[in-house]
């Protein structure tokens, strides 16, 4: 008791000595975050700062040209970083090679003999047999986790989650704390889960869930789990002294067990290894297509996977309609275990933890199908209909989803509760956001052939033949590169960023991406009112006579600005951000969709217009925003205020693009500033 009584004492002085003494102080432990993204004076690697600010966007003098695209506006943007170039030969050459090598990696992982497949992945440390793995991948969508589709905390699925981590913890009570009870251990628990704790055992934490070296060798030894022994069953192996074991299969094979492996980007792929080669042969062109017998990849097939969200379609919302009563009898809440009681649904308004349901069904904020005893059913999209056999919905076999089972993923879903008073707090969700975040394959080699398609009576053959791969042009813009190709490029540059800051500890950042229109014209400004081109104006020439851009002058001398076709991307002198090239060299893709009269229903604040095009569009619908000009335009498209525009599945050998962005913080005139006083404030302050 003494000892208990000085617990407590201390316990209570320590807590009157603390800092915290009820107030509010936020998060602890949290790193100080520096709004140049790397730490003090650093910034992503080649970019510049363009602090927040507002511009006169629009026709700077009269509208010569008469297309009436362009009013007065005054627009705000906030702070951003953007590329001092555009975009080079070289540095998207680095993309084309990533996708080559991961591709090449890829092949050889599936190819190699048993366990050389494990020179080209990363095998975690703790590879998570099953049927843990599979649990902790169903993550929020284990049926019976307090899923926003059932009652709070109160179904029997709820238990049966409970029961199935209990079991695997080694902590399941065969009779449950009740002698007549008749739980067996093997008992089905939660989505099929049968435990034996004979066969499976406890999962120990403590010394981590790992694989053995058998296991893992198992894994490289076979292809697939096709045609592999049964599940829990014995693969044949042999040892090194050439007898035979058997060694307990429970993981699949190679193909089956990829989505937990990483490449491994530190092997390096020697193609001109024999053997290597031999394993890649599918992946360069046969002789009948070949030049002289060189060896050459197949640009074919780089394609890319990749991924992007899309926040206006989830940002939709549908409408939620509150009543107290159920009008219709046959409405069930949960009818995974049986049938539901008449009055389930029949709560009063007050009470606090009474759902609310959307009534009208031809709304697309529905959540409903109908069950095998034509009922309407609240619905998850981890259910599928099989057949109805035991009248039971079977669940987690998203490879036999089928039925009508929520026909439109990712609707509204009412997350909020009416509370004693009748009020409702209308919290909102979708029942499957996987619906928003976009899967896409696209080829990411340029199209060479640009340079000989866009000029009919020209010869423009040796660049064809040259500008990309050759070294000589390592540093001129990229060219030939349609718009979802830069997009895609941007979306393959924020993953190797951020990628290489998870691994430092570092937090995530803004994605890189193509520049807003609004975001163009006022990093092209470079906080000069009124200025027609990038370095001011109104002249096109410096106090010297020189050109300060290159475009195509006077009535077609090309070189006479010091370029016949484009230049290096540090070409000439940068603007008041110290951005290079923004009049002129190549025109460069905004991530605006094009339409003439934008400025008159776009907002003053961060001004955009966003449209995904589908195939079926208009081909008015497949403009994209271009700016600056280029080294085939006269002199009026450098001009900050000309706006135009190319169809956005098409490649220009004038046509490249630079990325941006977002700055994370207030965004002022001087960043320096925000590293310092403001980084103090905020250090002192935590």
């Amino acid at each position: 008791m003494k000892k208990l009584i000085s617990f407590l004492f201390v316990l209570s002085f320590l807590y009157a000595c603390s800092d915290v003494e009820g107030n509010l102080v936020g998060v602890s432990g949290r790193d100080t975050w520096y709004p140049d993204v790397l730490g003090p004076g650093k910034m992503p690697l080649g970019m510049v700062y363009v602090p927040s600010g507002a511009f006169q966007s629009g026709e700077d003098g009269e509208d010569i040209m008469g297309m009436h695209t362009a009013r007065k506006k005054t627009v705000s943007v906030p702070a951003f970083y953007m590329d001092a170039t555009e975009i080079s030969n070289n540095e998207y050459r680095q993309f084309v090679h990533w996708v080559r090598d991961s591709i090449a990696r890829e092949k050889l992982y599936r190819r190699s003999a048993d366990e050389d497949a494990e020179r080209w992945v990363n095998v975690p440390d703790n590879f998570f047999k099953e049927p843990y793995r599979t649990l902790i991948d169903m993550g929020s969508d284990i049926q019976g986790g307090n899923t926003p589709f059932q009652l709070y905390m109160d179904s029997i699925n709820n238990a049966n989650a409970d029961l199935t981590y209990l079991a695997m913890m080694g902590k399941f009570d065969q009779k449950n704390g009740n002698k007549n009870a008749k739980v067996k251990i093997t008992k089905e628990l939660v989505n099929g889960f049968k435990f034996d704790p004979k066969k499976n055992g406890p999962l120990n934490f403590k010394d981590g869930v790992t694989i053995s070296d058998d296991e893992l060798a198992g894994i490289f030894a076979m292809y697939a789990f096709k045609g592999a022994p049964a599940k829990g069953g014995a693969a044949d192996m042999k040892d090194e002294k050439g007898g035979s074991t058997k060694t307990t299969y429970f993981q699949g094979g190679r193909v089956d067990n990829r989505k937990y492996f990483t490449l491994n980007w530190s092997e390096p792929v020697d193609y001109e290894d024999p053997e290597v080669a031999f394993l890649l042969s599918d992946m360069y062109y046969s002789a009948q297509e070949s030049f002289y017998k060189r060896k050459e990849i197949d640009t074919r097939l780089l394609f890319f996977d990749y991924f992007w969200i899309d926040y206006k379609e989830a940002a939709r919302r549908g409408k939620v309609i509150t009543k107290a009563i159920d009008s219709r009898k046959s409405f069930a809440y949960d009818s995974l275990n049986g049938e539901a009681a008449n009055d389930l649904y029949k709560r009063d308004r007050r009470e606090p933890l009474g759902k609310d349901y959307k009534s009208n069904d031809e709304h697309r904020s529905t959540l409903y199908t109908v069950d095998q005893n034509t009922n309407k059913v609240w619905v998850d999209t981890t259910l599928y209909v099989d057949q109805w056999a035991d009248g039971v919905t079977k669940i987690n076999d998203t490879n036999k989803l089928k039925g009508s089972i929520l026909a439109n993923p990712g609707q509204d879903l009412d997350l909020g509760f009416t509370n004693s008073k009748g009020g409702h707090n209308a919290i909102r969700g979708h029942t499957d956001r996987s619906r928003f975040i976009i899967k896409e394959r696209i080829n990411i080699y340029p199209d060479t052939l640009c340079w000989v398609r866009d000029f009919t009576y020209a010869n423009h053959t040796p660049m064809a033949q040259n500008y990309f791969w050759n070294t000589a042009y390592d540093n001129y813009p990229v060219v030939g590169v349609t718009w979802p190709q830069a997009r895609a490029f941007s979306v393959w540059r924020t993953q190797i960023f951020h990628s290489w800051l998870q691994s430092n500890g570092d937090l995530f950042v803004n994605d890189f991406r193509l520049p807003t229109e609004s975001e163009w014209e006022r990093a092209a400004r470079g906080d000069l009112d009124m200025a027609e081109y990038p370095w001011g104006g109104p002249y096109i020439r410096n106090n010297s006579g020189c050109f300060l851009a290159n475009f195509k002058p006077m009535r077609g001398r090309y070189f006479e600005d010091g370029g016949f076709y484009t230049v290096k991307v540090y070409s000439y002198n940068p603007n008041g951000f110290g951005l290079y090239c923004m009049a002129g060299n190549v025109a460069e893709w905004c991530s605006t969709a094009f339409d003439p009269s934008a400025y008159e229903f776009e907002t003053d604040m961060a001004a955009d217009y966003e449209y995904d095009a589908k195939d079926g569009d208009h081909p008015a619908k497949k403009r994209k925003v271009l700016r600056g000009g280029s080294w085939k335009d006269i002199g009026f498209y450098l001009m900050n205020s000309t706006r135009t525009f190319e169809y956005q599945d098409t490649a220009k050998s004038y046509i490249g693009f630079r990325n941006t962005m977002t700055h994370l913080g207030r965004g002022g005139k001087s960043i320096e500033q925000e590293n310092g006083e403001e980084i103090q404030s905020d250090i002192s302050i935590k």
